[in-house]
C-alpha cells in the first residue's frame, strides 16, 4: 500500500503520489466565472494529500459550453484561475485543468447552432431549439484546434502544472473519434485512424504551444459503452496514437453523455433529482416519462473498467492513469498490480477529501461512498457535494 503514496515523475512534474482527483462538473461558477468556493474544493483536495487535482471542463471557446454560464478560458476566468493555481500550491498539491468543447451537445443558444463531426440530432438542445449540429468544415476544425492550443498556454501561463484534453465522454473530440457520431465522407471519418485525425491535431497543436516538458495528458474511452459507438479496440488503436504523438499520459474512462451517461458511474440513478433540475416544465416532464427508459442503471462493482484498461496497458508504455470504482486499500493494490502508475478518484473523494489521508494512516480500508449518485444531481443547486455527510 505504501507504494502508492510514493513520488511520481510526470513529465518532469514531480507529484507526491499516484493519487489524482478526476476532473467532476463542480457547477462552482457565477456568470461563467470561477468562484471561491471552486478554489476551496480544489484545495481541500490538495490537503487531503491529492498529487494532482483537476478543475473539470475549461471550455476553449464560447460555443465550447454545454450551456451559457459555463466557465470558458478567456482573460476574465484565467485570472481566478490564477488565483486558484497558487491557493492549491500553497496548500501543498499540484493542479491540472480539463479542456473541452461540447460539439453538438449544446443548449446555448447565445452561439448558434452547435459544432460536430457531422449532423446530427441533439438529444440535449433541442428543446432549446437545438435540434441539429453543423457538420464542421475546414476553418471550423482549425480555430477549435488552435483554440485549445491557445487555451492550453494561457494556463501554463496562469500557473496550471498541467492540462487534461478531454477526448470522451461523446463531447467534441469524443464525437470524432465515435463511428456513432462520426460519418463524414473526407479524411476526418471513415477509419479509426481518420476519425482519431482531429483529436491527433488537437494534441499535437496543444504540445506545440506548451513546449515538450509539460504534462498534457487525455481523457479517452475505452467504449462509448453501446452498440455502433467507439470500442476498446479502436482505444488500443488511439491510445497508440497519443502515445506517437506527445501525449504524457492517458486518463481511461468510458461512456457516452447523451446515450449511457451511468456506463462511467456505475450505482444508482438519482432520477428524482435529476427531474427537479429540470430548467421548465417540458425538461421536467420528458425527463419524468422517458428517463426511466432511456437512462440505463449499471450495477456498481469495484474497479469496474479494470479488465478493459489491462488491454490498452499491453499496447502502450506510456503512464496510464486507472479510473472507474476505486473503492478500498484493496483495489488501490490492484490496480498497481495491474500495471497502472497513476489512478484517479472522483466520488470517494467528493465524499470525504481526507479519504487519502486517512487511508494511509490507517484509518479506513475503505470508502463510506455508497454510489448513490446524489451528488451529480448537486452540480445544478449551487455545487457538487455528497448528500450523505453533513
Amino acid at each position: 500500500m505504501q507504494r502508492a503514496f510514493e513520488k511520481f515523475l510526470l513529465n518532469g512534474l514531480e507529484l507526491k503520489n499516484r493519487f489524482i482527483k478526476t476532473a467532476t462538473y463542480e457547477g462552482m461558477y457565477e456568470q461563467g466565472l470561477p468562484t471561491q468556493q471552486l478554489t476551496d474544493h480544489h484545495v481541500a483536495m490538495a490537503k487531503g494529500n491529492v498529487a494532482l487535482t483537476t478543475v473539470s471542463y475549461g471550455a476553449v471557446t464560447p460555443d465550447g459550453r454545454t450551456f451559457k454560464d459555463q466557465m470558458y478560458i478567456h482573460d476574465k476566468s484565467l485570472e481566478k484561475l490564477e488565483l486558484l493555481a497558487k491557493a492549491v500550491h500553497n496548500a501543498g498539491g499540484k493542479v491540472s485543468i480539463q479542456l473541452t468543447h461540447c460539439g453538438y451537445f449544446s443548449k446555448n443558444t447565445e452561439t448558434g447552432k452547435p459544432l460536430a463531426p457531422s449532423r446530427i440530432f441533439n438529444e440535449y438542445g433541442f428543446m432549446s431549439g437545438l435540434a441539429f449540429s453543423k457538420a464542421m468544415d475546414r476553418h471550423d476544425i482549425e480555430r477549435i484546434s488552435g483554440a485549445f492550443a491557445s487555451a492550453a498556454i494561457n494556463l501554463k501561463n496562469a500557473g496550471f502544472d498541467a492540462v487534461e484534453i478531454h477526448m470522451g465522454h461523446g463531447y467534441l473530440l469524443s464525437q470524432f473519434l465515435s463511428p456513432w457520431t462520426n460519418r463524414r465522407k473526407d479524411e476526418y471519418g471513415g477509419s479509426v485512424e481518420n476519425r482519431a485525425r482531429f483529436p491527433i491535431e488537437v494534441l499535437r497543436k496543444v504540445r506545440a504551444k506548451t513546449g515538450a516538458d509539460f504534462p498534457v495528458l487525455v481523457k479517452l474511452n475505452l467504449s462509448d459503452g453501446f452498440k455502433g459507438g467507439f470500442t476498446l479496440e479502436d482505444c488500443k488503436i488511439v491510445a497508440s496514437m497519443l502515445e506517437q504523438n506527445g501525449c504524457t499520459a492517458i486518463v481511461l474512462s468510458g461512456g457516452f453523455t447523451s446515450k449511457t451517461p451511468f456506463y462511467l458511474l456505475r450505482g444508482d440513478v438519482p432520477l428524482k433529482g435529476m427531474i427537479q433540475n429540470g430548467e421548465n416544465v417540458a425538461e421536467k416532464l420528458t425527463m419524468a416519462l422517458f428517463g426511466p427508459f432511456m437512462i440505463k442503471k449499471y450495477e456498481f462493482t469495484p474497479v469496474f473498467f479494470l479488465n478493459q484498461a489491462k488491454e490498452v496497458r499491453k499496447v502502450v508504455k506510456m503512464p496510464l492513469v486507472y479510473l472507474g470504482g476505486v473503492n478500498s486499500k484493496q483495489d488501490i493494490e490492484m490496480v498497481l498490480d495491474a500495471g497502472f502508475e497513476l489512478m484517479a478518484l472522483g466520488r470517494p473523494l467528493i465524499h470525504d477529501p481526507q479519504f487519502l489521508t486517512k487511508l494511509q494512516t490507517g484509518q479506513i480500508t475503505e470508502s463510506g461512498c455508497t454510489r448513490c449518485n446524489k451528488c451529480i444531481v448537486e452540480m445544478d443547486r449551487g455545487g457538487i457535494r455528497c448528500t450523505e455527510v453533513s
